[in-house]
């Protein structure tokens, strides 16, 4: 008896076991199936059990054995896939995924155990580094998610592992709006908006994140920078003419002090060099800017790339940058710098 209910409580997953129960589940086990060797609850229970007690070579045994009489046995398939999987075998773990997930299924709720076992085999292909194989999963488990805030706001977390923000961003916003009070949702929808260089969007989510969660300084950073990417770009539409010539002035001084700063913290006489011929740059597009009035476009735009150059120069030679000069930089990228 006293095996039989371990044995239900690992095929359910109902409870965890510490290493000492294990040991004794094992010996219970190989009891229980040398008294009833037909018994495929206690032989798969007996496989799992070893597995746990890192017994993998038996426990593979023995679950090829049961597999071999069953083939489509999803559970079977099942656990020989966590069992592989703990050696990183990438074909053999996604062959036996598979097999379960087409496999024969028995009991209840089959649509939410297939979903939960897609789920383990994303993570585990997320882990490494299969990202095309990935997100042709996660399509599929997407397609099949029930209309909830907690499955959507799941599938955008692992689109964003697998570095789909289109789609991270899709599933955040309708978690939001299964669940408008849902933080984390609204949050991630905002990260994932910004980092597409939709900043309208980003602002929108993060304002509504930090509303509900003021305490969040991540949010507060994001949505802060986001502000000034909006407040700052000079090259947005519908500006007048005085404020995008504000703008641009005031990011072009911005740049010429991060440039400024710059040099005087390095000594490498290459990056030297490079930092001091973009000040050179500087100065004659200052010229230009104080003597034209900035209806010129094609000033504007060469103004803005030069604003990048520098940005991007000091970054690499000074260190990441933060606060306005994070966001001249992602203005200087969401207007094509550098191509």
């Amino acid at each position: 008896m006293e095996a039989r209910i371990a044995a239900i409580w690992y095929k359910e997953g109902e409870r965890q076991l510490d290493s000492g129960e294990v040991k004794r589940a094992v010996d219970s086990f190989r009891k229980a199936t040398t008294n009833a060797p037909g018994n495929r609850t206690y032989t798969l229970a007996l496989a799992n059990a070893l597995a746990r007690d890192n017994h993998d070579a038996e426990a593979q045994l023995i679950l090829l054995r049961l597999r071999e009489s069953d083939p489509e046995n999803a559970q079977f398939n099942l656990y020989l896939a966590r069992l592989v999987a703990k050696r990183g075998e990438i074909s053999d773990t996604v062959r036996y995924y598979q097999n379960a997930l087409y496999g024969r299924w028995t009991g209840g709720q089959v649509d939410e155990g297939k979903r939960q076992i897609r789920t383990e085999l994303i993570a585990f292909l997320l882990a490494h580094h299969e990202h095309n194989m990935a997100l042709s999963e996660l399509l599929i488990l997407e397609s099949d998610l029930p209309e909830s805030a907690a499955a959507h706001e799941q599938v955008a977390q692992l689109f964003l592992q697998a570095g789909d923000l289109h789609y991270a961003l899709k599933n955040y916003a309708l978690a939001a709006q299964f669940d408008p009070t849902d933080v984390s949702a609204l949050a991630g929808a905002g990260e994932a908006a910004f980092r597409l260089g939709d900043y309208a969007k980003a602002y929108q989510c993060l304002e509504a994140a930090l509303g509900l969660d003021p305490n969040s300084e991540t949010t507060r950073k994001l949505l802060s920078v986001t502000e000034m990417v909006l407040a700052g770009d000079p090259l947005a539409p519908h500006l007048t003419k005085e404020e995008r010539q504000r703008r641009l002035l005031l990011n072009f001084g911005q740049s010429q002090q991060r440039l400024e700063s710059c040099l005087s913290q390095i000594s490498d006489d290459e990056r030297n060099a490079a930092l001091r011929s973009l000040k050179d740059q500087a100065l004659t597009m200052e010229t230009k800017l104080h003597s034209r009035h900035l209806s010129d476009s094609e000033l504007a735009r060469s103004a803005v790339e030069l604003i990048y150059q520098i940005e991007k120069a000091a970054s690499v030679a000074c260190g990441e940058p933060e606060g306005l000069d994070q966001a001249l930089l992602l203005i200087g990228v969401k207007h094509g710098g550098g191509q």
